[in-house]
Formats: C-alpha cells, sequence, structure tokens
C-alpha cells in the first residue's frame, strides 16, 4: 500500500471509529472527525489566515500602483518584475500571499484524503445520495466563514464559497454533504475567532518574495 493509500485508509478508519462511538452512526462519524481536526488546526490556520488577510488588504490598497507598472511596463517583463517587487517590499508584504500557499500546503492534502474517504465509505449506503439540503447548510457556513474571515475576499469567490458546496453535496450525496459542513464549520469558528482579534492589515505581513 503506498503511503497516499495508507493516509486514505487512516481515514477511513477513523471515520468508521469516531462513527462507533456515536452509535453506528457513519454521517454523524464523518461531521464529528472532520470538525474535529478541523477546530485542532485553527491554532495553526489562525496565523496563517491573519497574515493572508493582512496581505490581501494592502495588495488591494497598492492596486492602482501596481496597474500602473504594469501598463508602463508591458512591454519589458524582467523590468516590471523588479518593479513590482520592489513595490511589494516598500509597503512590507511579498509578491506573492505566502502565507496562503502555506493554508494551502497544509489544508489540500487532508482535505483531498477525507474527500475521498468520505467517497468510499459512502458506496452502497445512504450517504451517498440526498446531499443537497446538507449541502445547502454547507454554503451558507462557508459564505458565512468567507465573509467573516477576510472582508478583502473577491465578490466572485465570495459567491463562489455559497454556491459550490450545494452542488457538489447534490452531485456526491449527503456524506459529502456532511464533511463540507464539518469543515465550513471549524472555518467559521476560525473566522468569529479571527473577527475578534486585533488584525495585521494595514502593516505587512505577507512574506517577502
Amino acid at each position: 500500500m503506498n503511503p497516499w493509500s495508507a493516509l486514505v485508509h487512516l481515514v477511513e478508519r477513523g471515520i468508521t471509529g469516531t462513527a462507533g462511538l456515536l452509535g453506528d452512526n457513519l454521517g454523524a462519524g464523518v461531521f464529528a472527525l472532520v470538525l474535529a481536526i478541523r477546530l485542532v488546526l485553527i491554532p495553526v490556520m489562525l496565523p496563517l489566515a491573519r497574515r493572508t488577510r493582512a496581505w490581501r488588504a494592502v495588495h488591494k490598497r497598492i492596486k492602482p500602483e501596481i496597474d500602473a507598472l504594469n501598463k508602463a511596463h508591458k512591454d519589458d517583463f524582467s523590468k516590471l518584475q523588479q518593479e513590482l517587487k520592489a513595490l511589494h517590499r516598500s509597503h512590507g508584504i511579498g509578491t506573492v500571499d505566502g502565507a496562503g500557499l502555506w493554508m494551502a500546503l497544509i489544508q489540500v492534502p487532508l482535505l483531498i484524503a477525507f474527500f475521498q474517504a468520505v467517497l468510499h465509505i459512502s458506496g452502497g449506503t445512504s450517504l451517498a445520495s440526498g446531499g443537497l439540503l446538507w449541502g445547502l447548510l454547507a454554503g451558507v457556513l462557508s459564505w458565512a466563514g468567507t465573509v467573516l474571515g477576510d472582508p478583502t475576499t473577491p465578490k466572485a469567490l465570495v459567491w463562489l464559497s455559497g454556491i459550490a458546496p450545494p452542488l457538489i453535496a447534490w452531485w456526491l450525496g449527503s456524506g459529502i454533504g456532511l464533511y463540507l459542513i464539518g469543515f465550513y464549520l471549524g472555518t467559521l469558528v476560525q473566522s468569529v475567532v479571527m473577527r475578534g482579534t486585533v488584525g495585521d492589515e494595514g502593516r505587512g505581513g505577507g512574506d517577502a518574495a
């Protein structure tokens, strides 16, 4: 068994074990384990999320200068990159949202492993269908977490955060719907905590490129 398959198998065992503690309710096992892991990750993800929010706020503020540089040096890519790097550095941020990249590197592999595990254990059960209602709830949680967590998020992404979960759960079933609810509920908790703290917007916070 390769390392990835071993990870997915471990997640499946975690789900079924959690379900056993909850009266052999597989759906409850999916929800509870995903939520628990997402909450455990908050101390790691919260500082990164705050830095991403700060980076976006500064980047939005200097967007007119970025556009001007793109126009002035559109025929000289090397010069453009030098000027953009200098502009971002002068405002205390990197040209790339480094914190956002770290969040993706931490979360995405685990999320995919959970996704595959839930799909596998849902096969042949009631969790393989009937996901629209759960998906709608997941969409509301996702939208709320996105809005509360980072007011600078582009509107298109805000709308997508609310629309995508119902479509995914409707297509793949209530098991995935419960998985999404657990994940986005944890994200909402993180956003509420972040909203209650003093942010770093306007003071930099991105990684130097």
